[in-house]
């Protein structure tokens, strides 16, 4: 019998269903090549480059978390100067920083909350500033008060154990570029005289602002920067001395650059503030370095004081015009005398700042305790201002009596105990203990001026805007990253780990 084998009928290449699927994707690839031609033929040149830079940061954000620590450091004085709505954009960057932190402990289930650096004080003092809140008049500016010093807290806490060890040298660079940076900004404003006209020089020259806006913020910004340039630049001296290598001569060129450009810019500001702090947070660097320049510190200031007894030092040598800015100084503390001057342009800045320190007092007076509220300073200006003073500028221009004002005695004493426990740490825990010759010291020794700045330049200003007080939480950030580590039991850092 014949049997014919009927083959099964050949299987379509696409099925129905595969077809189907093939179709909806083309589809939708064509209408997203539709929208991105239309958005590159008729999306503004901002849009062009601001989009696919972005989309390539987030990209690199998400593989890279720490980055956004670092990104924060580079543009925190141009992103704290920019408002998304209620919000900076340094809020924002930081909120960034803490999620991308948050999500990759959780991915990889490890969420260590052990801190290097003292963060009770802070919580202590943001717990007095809540009470004082309740006594605000403009709740809003007490709220905005607090928030900026939960920011600072959340710094203190968390980025020291989201940046990793080898990254802290980077989070350095960052912060002392973003100092250049704003410094080379400033001297353009300066010798190119933009900005108001009453921030003239005689003349010639205008006071620098980088991006603050106002000469005093900016150069305390830069003098919080120039004691670590200048701290790390000695040190970079020594290697160079002591091993010549190419290496140690770039490192050496990079620092004294940075240095050098930051402090030509702090002295743009014309800032007598910046000036006073700059100068004592020096000598504490100096102080503290080493012997070496302990004992080029004491000889210097003895050859000072001979030359002042002979009578050598001739005030022709100071230009007339930082003469001019310095004369000033020594009228601020008779509090008196000042105020019963007849005002000029000379003496305005003077008796102005004079005036509110006064009226933080009567402020005070009126809530001893706990204050009239964090941020409620202008708030509360009208019951205390004395006469031709209207005006309330937003803040005492001295710290520690606009902190009296708005939150009393016991606030201010959290506040004093907040920086005295941080500075105390900076020193016993981390600048007796490392070596003498190893980076790590010098960049300790550097935020030591840092905060010997901060004390100084707040007795004439308030240095917590614009980002600053972020800043100073990223100096100490630094230095718990390149010390923890050794404090916690492994080797000290030697010449090598430079």
């Amino acid at each position: 019998m014949l049997r014919l084998a009927v083959s099964p009928p050949a299987q379509p290449i696409l099925r129905a269903g595969l077809w189907t699927t093939s179709l909806w994707t083309t589809t939708l690839w064509i209408i997203a090549l539709l929208a991105l031609a239309f958005f590159l033929a008729l999306a503004p040149l901002r849009w062009l480059i601001l989009g696919p830079s972005g989309i390539a940061g987030g990209l690199l954000l998400l593989r890279y978390p720490p980055g956004a620590w670092l990104l924060l450091a580079l543009l925190l004085p141009i992103a704290a100067g920019q408002r998304i709505g209620p919000a900076a954009a340094s809020d924002l960057l930081l909120a960034l920083a803490l999620a991308l932190w948050f999500a990759n402990g959780v991915r990889k289930r490890s969420l260590p909350l052990t801190f290097p650096l003292p963060v009770w004080p802070a919580l202590l003092y943001i717990g007095l500033l809540l009470l004082a809140a309740l006594q605000a008049r403009i709740l809003d500016e007490a709220v905005r008060e607090v928030v900026k010093w939960l920011e600072f807290a959340s710094v203190l806490a968390i980025a020291p154990l989201a940046i990793p060890r080898p990254w802290g040298k980077w989070l350095i660079v960052a912060l002392l570029t973003a100092a250049a940076g704003q410094a080379l900004l400033g001297l353009y404003q300066f010798i190119f005289r933009i900005g108001p006209e009453w921030f003239l020089i005689q003349g010639r020259f205008m006071r620098a602002a980088g991006v603050f806006g106002q000469p005093n913020p900016f150069g305390g910004y830069l003098g919080l920067s120039l004691p670590v340039a200048v701290s790390l630049t000695l040190w970079a001296m020594t290697q160079l001395w002591s091993r010549p290598q190419r290496a140690a001569a770039l490192r050496l060129a990079g620092l004294g650059v940075a240095t050098a450009i930051i402090a030509a810019g702090l002295i743009a500001s014309w800032s007598r503030g910046g000036w006073v702090g700059a100068a004592a947070a020096l000598v504490v660097v100096l102080l503290l370095y080493s012997r070496q320049t302990r004992a080029a510190l004491g000889l210097g200031g003895l050859g000072i004081a001979v030359a002042a007894l002979v009578g050598a030092l001739n005030p022709a040598w100071i230009p007339p015009a930082i003469q001019a800015r310095l004369v000033g100084l020594p009228s601020i503390f008779g509090l008196g005398n000042v105020l019963a001057q007849e005002v000029n342009d000379d003496n305005f800045a003077v008796i102005e700042r004079i005036a509110h320190w006064v009226a933080a007092l009567r402020m005070w007076e009126l809530a001893p305790w706990l204050g009239v509220g964090p941020g409620n300073y202008a708030a509360a200006y009208a019951q205390v201002a004395l006469p031709r003073w209207p005006d309330p500028l937003g803040h005492a221009h001295n710290i520690y009596l606009n902190g009296l004002a708005e939150s009393g005695i016991l606030g201010l004493a959290a506040f004093l105990l907040l920086w005295g426990w941080l500075g105390g740490w900076l020193f016993h825990t981390t600048l007796t203990k490392l070596p003498a010759a190893s980076w790590q010291r010098a960049l300790a020794v550097g935020v030591c001026g840092v905060l010997t700045h901060l004390a100084v330049h707040n007795v004439f200003d308030n240095l917590f805007v614009q980002g600053i007080l972020l800043h100073i939480g990223l100096w100490l950030v630094a230095v718990a990253l390149c010390t923890r580590y050794w404090l916690a039991g492994t080797p000290p850092p030697t010449e090598s780990d430079a």
